[in-house]
C-alpha cells in the first residue's frame, strides 16, 4: 500500500467521514421524534443517503485506481481523521 494518500483521495475520505456524521445525526433525530417526523427531514435524510452512496462508489473506484483496497478504508479513514485533528501533512500538502 502506498505510504502517502493523494490529496484527492484524502479529501474524499474526509468528506465520507463528514457524511457519516451527518447521516448519524439524521438517524438520531429521527429516533428522537419517532412517529412525528416532518417530511422535509425525511427528504433531507434520503438525499444525504443518496449522496453518501454515490460518494462511496466513486471513492471505491479511486482507491482501486491508486493502489488501495476498499478493505483498507477504515484504516485510511482513521489516518485522515488523525491528520486533520493534528493538522499534519499528508501527501506533502496541507490538509484543507
Amino acid at each position: 500500500m502506498p505510504e502517502q494518500l493523494p490529496k484527492e483521495i484524502f479529501n474524499w475520505i474526509s468528506d465520507r467521514s463528514s457524511q457519516l456524521k451527518s447521516v448519524d445525526a439524521y438517524a438520531k433525530a429521527i429516533q428522537a421524534v419517532s412517529g412525528k417526523i416532518p417530511a422535509h427531514i425525511l427528504v433531507d435524510f434520503i438525499e444525504s443517503l443518496r449522496s453518501f452512496n454515490s460518494s462511496i462508489a466513486r471513492l471505491e473506484l479511486e482507491l482501486g485506481n491508486n493502489g488501495y483496497s476498499f478493505d483498507d478504508l477504515a484504516h485510511l479513514t482513521a489516518m485522515v481523521n488523525a491528520a486533520e485533528k493534528d493538522k499534519s501533512h499528508v501527501g506533502g500538502e496541507e490538509t484543507p
